[in-house]
């Protein structure tokens, strides 16, 4: 059985959470552990952009969310800087880097290493023939940070919340901070179609990285009722939560990070 045919299984058995008899919750997490993205830690959140560098006979970018989480929050790039969310969505060129758009809005070799003057060794930083690297520089970076047993292996919450991480809100210093309404500062409880496993939403914890728009209306439309085929298969194609669960911030399968009333389960 190959990993499509498991990850399509692993989307049936989640659909049927809510209707179907009890079932063996190990041969879930088996299935669950298969469905991408997967891999080891270092991975998980890192984006392979070739579609451009293949034409002009480069290595593919790889980009590495984790180094970049650690300085700026996920609103500087995906709102300041106009990066979607979606892949393929921005389609990135040498010229407007050099212009200072996009990546080179901080790698201009003032605030990050810059390749405007054509350097093989620093367009290799980016354009990488392997990531051997990549992956030793992570083992440093993610050492004095807490653990989690998903995704890249990072608690960013918890590392946002004890200050080991002080992530900028905006490349402006002088830019002002818009406050969180106090009637979002408590938790939502959501219900599920599964009886003790509603869901604890804290938009205190996603407005610490995001901007409201960054959700509304694009995924979540608050004004018309646009979540009403909600379900967590449409999440696992990368819908709704799952544009970013799925993607970078920690994945589905780890459960009760959502679900904390799962009894004696403490996800896969």
């Amino acid at each position: 059985m190959n990993s499509t045919t498991l990850f399509l299984a692993a989307v049936v058995l989640l659909s049927c959470l809510g209707s179907a008899p009890a079932m063996d919750r190990s041969e879930l997490g088996d299935v669950l552990k298969t469905i991408p993205p997967n891999g080891p830690f270092w991975k998980y959140g890192t984006l392979v952009m070739r579609r451009r560098t293949k034409k002009a006979g480069m290595a593919p970018v790889v980009f590495a969310h984790w180094s970049h989480r650690a300085r700026y929050t996920c609103r500087v790039c995906h709102l300041d800087l106009g990066f979607s969310m979606r892949a393929g969505d921005t389609g990135i060129s040498r010229a407007q880097y050099t212009a200072g758009k996009y990546c080179g809005a901080c790698h201009d070799g003032v605030t990050a290493f810059g390749v405007q003057d054509g350097e093989p060794s620093l367009c290799a930083r980016c354009h990488m023939k392997d990531t051997q690297a990549l992956e030793a520089s992570f083992e440093t970076f993610a050492a004095p940070l807490p653990m989690a047993g998903f995704g890249n292996g990072i608690d960013w919450a918890g590392a946002l919340k004890s200050g080991r991480i002080s992530p900028r809100n905006s490349l402006s210093f002088a830019a002002p901070s818009m406050p969180l309404p106090e009637k979002l500062h408590l938790p939502m409880k959501l219900s599920t179609a599964a009886p003790r496993s509603d869901v604890t939403f804290s938009h205190e914890d996603h407005f610490s990285e995001l901007d409201c728009s960054s959700c509304h209306p694009d995924i979540f439309n608050i004004k018309k009722k646009g979540t009403v085929d909600f379900s967590m298969d449409k999440n696992i194609f990368g819908n709704y939560c799952g544009a970013c669960h799925m993607r970078v911030a920690f994945p589905m399968n780890d459960c009760k990070r959502c679900h904390p009333y799962m009894s004696n389960f403490s996800g896969f």
